[in-house]
Parts: structure tokens; C-alpha cells; sequence
């Protein structure tokens, strides 16, 4: 073979691997919006459905169902939360810490999120929240509302984000730098209605 037709080989072989890569990227989101949507929808529909429902009826979802709908209208973002941090709830979804409260309990409601184009854009835009923003909790028996109070990063191994509080606080944390992923974002709000 001669070297010209090996270098002709080489190229049209990284562009295949990069068409690739490309293409399985766009995939995993068509995939994930969807997945969202869809959950999205059926969560709506259900407290649709449920007129009449009080707390004493709904029980703690268990781990790997949908426990509400996080919104964040400064940053365009509508989100499902599942109970769990597991990869395969992470991976089309939110995720509520199981060691913590649930929306509308007093103390400390942890909600953990991807934020790159590898494992899913649920956080993407965390960054951008500032503070005084409003973050609205949709569950099965009514809407949450909850200002930002708080903004911070934070060491991987800094499990301070899990600390119960006297109020009814929300803590949503996600990896930053975007692609770096070397500290934690860590979003503060505290119940306002």
C-alpha cells in the first residue's frame, strides 16, 4: 500500500469515529428530552387525575419513582425528580437524596443533577441562577415555592449539602465546571409559600 492511500484511510476513518461520536451524542439527547417529556406528562397527568388528593393519601414514593416536578423559570428548566441517586435514575432525571426530606417537610430537600452532554443536561444552566430566583416543586398535593438564598461551590467530598436544617430548605447541587466536573455547585432556597 502506498502512503498516500494509508493517509486517505486514516482521515476517512476519524471523520467516521467523530461522525460517530457526534451522532451519539445528539441520539442521547433526542432520547433524554423525550424521556423527560414523556415523564413530564404523565406526572401532570396523574395529580391531574387526583383532585381531592391530601397528604395523609400520598405515600413516599420509593426508589426509582417520580416524587414531583422541579421548575426554575429564570433558567427555562423543567425537570422530573425520582427518589434516588442511582445512575439509571440520574440518567433521565433528577435525583432526590433518599437520607433526606421530601418537598414540603421541614428541613433540608436534596435534589442532585447531571449537567453535561455525556450523562445529561437536567442542571445545565444551574449556573446561571442568581439569587432571590424562584424555584417552584410540583408534587401530587401541591406546588412548593422557594427562593434562592444561597449560591456556592464546593469540594466533591464536602457532604455539608446533606445537613438537616430547622426550616424547610431546598439544596439542589450539580458537578462544575461543565466537562470538569472538579467541585460541586450548590444552589440554596429556602421555603417561601
Amino acid at each position: 500500500m502506498n502512503k498516500r492511500f494509508i493517509k486517505k484511510l486514516i482521515g476517512l476513518i476519524m471523520i467516521a469515529v467523530g461522525l460517530g461520536v457526534l451522532l451519539s451524542s445528539i441520539g442521547l439527547n433526542v432520547r433524554q428530552y423525550f424521556s423527560k417529556e414523556k415523564t413530564i406528562k404523565e406526572f401532570k397527568e396523574y395529580i391531574a387525575s387526583g383532585e381531592g388528593f391530601s397528604e395523609e393519601d400520598i405515600e413516599v414514593p420509593a426508589e426509582g419513582e417520580m416524587l414531583c416536578i422541579l421548575r426554575i423559570p429564570s433558567i427555562e428548566s423543567e425537570n422530573p425528580v425520582r427518589q434516588g441517586l442511582e445512575k439509571s435514575i440520574l440518567s433521565d432525571s433528577l435525583g432526590h437524596d433518599m437520607s433526606t426530606v421530601v418537598p414540603g417537610q421541614k428541613g433540608n430537600c436534596v435534589i442532585a443533577g447531571h449537567r453535561n452532554y455525556t450523562f445529561g443536561k437536567f442542571f445545565n444552566r444551574l449556573d446561571e441562577v442568581q439569587i432571590n430566583d424562584l424555584i417552584y416543586v410540583d408534587t401530587p398535593t401541591q406546588t412548593y415555592t422557594y427562593a434562592v438564598t444561597e449560591i456556592k461551590t464546593v469540594e466533591p467530598d464536602d457532604l455539608s449539602v446533606l445537613d438537616p436544617t430547622d426550616k424547610e430548605q431546598l439544596t439542589l447541587y450539580t458537578c462544575t465546571p461543565i466537562y470538569v466536573a472538579s467541585h460541586r455547585l450548590v444552589i440554596i432556597a429556602e421555603r417561601v409559600k
